[in-house]
């Protein structure tokens, strides 16, 4: 039998003014991945990264004078359990598949010009990718597969770029593997 998953969830509350500690609260969550259980209460699968991300939001809430606990909880009906599962499923679904598009869309340009024509534009758009890669990687939860179905299309991507103009593709791959690492 599967061990059952953990998950953490951010109870807060953030006073009505300034306006912009809600907006910066609800941008940082957005950032982790979290989904909504409730209102007022995001979850994350429990990792000592998720823990370490709301430990950090749980502190700007407080500087904020709002009140923030984390606790660990558990569903107890599986089917609430996958209901959330699909949510998380679903938004990192939009975000890599989104990536892999792009991904695809940038080879074409590229496999379409000559060396000579690559331009710094496109080393910008793939970097600009990679960081976007990178972000979707740390909220991936549940998505494994097309996870790596996108870094092995921009392996691809840089291969090709590597080929056609060498000293930019390889400063782009350090990026990648930092990003992967």
């Amino acid at each position: 039998m599967a061990e059952p998953l953990r998950w953490l969830a951010l109870g807060y509350s953030v006073p009505i003014n300034p306006s912009k500690n809600r907006v910066y609260v609800w941008r940082k969550l957005k950032e982790y991945g979290a989904e909504y259980f409730k209102q007022g209460v995001a979850l994350l699968p429990y990792t000592r990264g998720s823990y370490s991300k709301f430990k950090y939001l749980a502190g700007k809430i407080l500087e904020m004078g709002g009140e923030a606990s984390i606790v660990e909880m558990k569903f107890l009906d599986p089917a609430d359990e996958q209901e959330m599962i699909l949510r998380f499923r679903s938004q990192e679904l939009e975000e890599l598949g989104q990536l892999k598009k792009d991904c695809a869309e940038i080879m074409g340009k590229i496999t379409r010009q000559t060396a000579q024509a690559l331009t710094e534009l496109q080393s910008d758009e793939v970097k600009k990718l990679i960081r976007r890669y990178s972000k979707a990687r740390e909220r991936s939860h549940f998505c494994g597969t097309l996870t790596e179905d996108v870094e092995n299309g921009i392996y691809s991507l840089l291969e090709l770029m590597r080929t056609r103009a060498g000293d930019t593709a390889a400063q782009l791959f350090r990026a990648m593997d930092k990003a992967v690492k």
